[in-house]
């Protein structure tokens, strides 16, 4: 007999019992909240963004644009990026069709990704998938019973959940560049399908934060209750459904409520776990692709995640709304070559050979973000950085050689992406990768000290 099972037989039989029920509560109340932390994080993200009176506010079914850069002011989405203009909506499907409708754009890269409400990426429109072209589409949920042949020669794009959240990039290539791209911008619509359809209305009732889910504590579950109510989980996940409803989470609970004792001691110990396991990217099961030489790593998984609740979870706290790996690719490190945490304490090279540049069919940005994933203000205002930056420097043989570093190089500001004073992150940006990224066979260069 093992030493665990003599403890467990010497234990008092009321004891045992206590603890057996208390574990198991736990265990599926923390698969519950990392299943349930992207649902609930998309119900926030939206009504803080739909909400009237916020600076942020537009109402559902209608664009909101962004005829301007991220910058560091901006901190309700983390890792923004600094290449491309925004455009959001969020997508009430319940309430009838709508159509997306996109101009000519010249050749101009954008892309408009579709989430549903667990932040899973569905389709896309855009430059990649349906070319530079003007067109329109017909965005309908999961239970639409209309007829295509009412538009005739319309695609038609079926949610799979009521909620969406439609998320649209142009690029800009400078300071320059933003008023055309404005321009192209002002020209998508949103429309209801059927013009009688109610197509717009604000959000009601109080705003969360979306970056303290976990402070919500055993409330969490009565959120996603609620969200469940909105949006249900796909049939293929009844089994999941029903291992959680066994403890008294889903559609209709509301634990915060309703829970005594044990059961409430192992949802109130379960948020907390569970959201301090979101801030561990390691180990995540993902198809990541590491470097332990350079420090990179990067997931081809993002945006189509199956039954890897983990790595969905994990995205959406950290990087909610990236895109898929066909569209772009993420390479992210805090490390340097000698396995050391990036800081503005020292100076770093990123050096790419002639023949080693970042293989894009579109275009590639290095940008820095602080520990909570926020752009970083600096004297030059300049967030990222890659091959559209004008006045970059190649050498003569056509290598390049990024410096990322607090204070201004010596030979000046041509390659200089500047870093904060204390610790950073780095992310390099692939849009469009090539065939080589998506295998993981480019190998990424190494961020040295000099």
């Amino acid at each position: 007999m093992s030493a665990t099972t003599t403890r467990k037989a010497n234990m008092p039989s009321d004891t045992a019992t206590f603890a057996e029920r208390a574990t198991d509560t736990f265990t599926i109340a923390v698969e519950a909240f990392v299943w349930g932390y992207p649902l609930v994080l998309m119900e926030r993200t939206k009504k803080l963004f739909t909400q009237q009176g916020s600076r942020l506010g537009s109402p559902v079914n209608q664009f909101r644009h962004r005829a301007k850069l991220a910058t560091p002011r901006e901190r309700e989405i983390v890792k923004p990026n600094n290449d491309t203009l925004y455009s959001t909506a969020w997508l009430d499907l319940s309430r009838g069709p709508v159509i997306l409708e996109v101009p000519e754009v010249d050749g101009r890269y954008y892309s408009f990704q579709f989430l549903d409400a667990y932040t899973n990426t569905w389709a896309y429109v855009g430059s990649r998938t349906t070319g530079t072209a003007a067109g329109r589409h017909l965005v309908v949920g999961p239970h639409w019973s209309g007829k295509s042949s009412d538009h005739p020669g319309v695609p038609v794009l079926t949610a799979p959940t009521d909620s969406v959240w439609l998320l649209g990039r142009t690029i800009v290539d400078g300071e320059h560049d933003l008023k055309a791209a404005s321009d192209v911008m002002a020209r998508y619509r949103l429309t209801p399908a059927v013009e009688s359809d109610r197509a717009e209305y604000w959000s009601t009732g109080p705003v969360a934060s979306p970056h303290d889910i976990g402070a919500s504590g055993i409330a969490f579950f009565d959120e996603l209750g609620a969200a469940l109510e909105l949006n249900p989980a796909p049939a293929s996940e009844k089994g999941l459904l029903e291992r959680f409803a066994s403890i008294g989470i889903g559609p209709e609970c509301r634990p915060a409520g309703n829970s005594t004792g044990v059961t409430r001691l192992a949802f109130e110990q379960a948020v907390q776990f569970g959201d301090r396991l979101l801030d561990c990217r390691e180990s995540t099961g993902g198809k990541k692709n590491a470097d332990k030489a350079t420090g990179w790593s990067y997931d081809l998984d993002i945006g189509t995640y199956g039954q890897n609740y983990l790595l969905r979870a994990i995205i959406a706290r950290h990087g909610l709304g990236a895109l898929t790996a066909e569209e772009a690719v993420y390479a992210s490190t805090r490390l340097d070559a000698d396995g050391i945490r990036l800081s503005g304490d020292h100076a770093y090279r990123l050096h790419f050979d002639a023949d080693r540049l970042p293989p894009v069919d579109a275009f590639w940005s290095l940008t820095v973000y602080d520990e909570e994933n926020f752009l970083v203000a600096n004297v030059i205002d300049r967030y990222a950085i890659g091959d559209r930056t004008p006045g970059l420097t190649y050498a003569s043989d056509g290598s390049l050689d990024l410096l990322v570093q607090h204070t201004e190089p010596a030979d000046g500001p041509s390659n200089w992406l500047p870093a904060p004073a204390g610790k950073f992150e780095l992310t390099l940006r692939f849009y469009e990768p090539r065939q080589e990224m998506l295998e993981g066979t480019y190998a990424l260069p190494p961020i040295e000290r000099h």
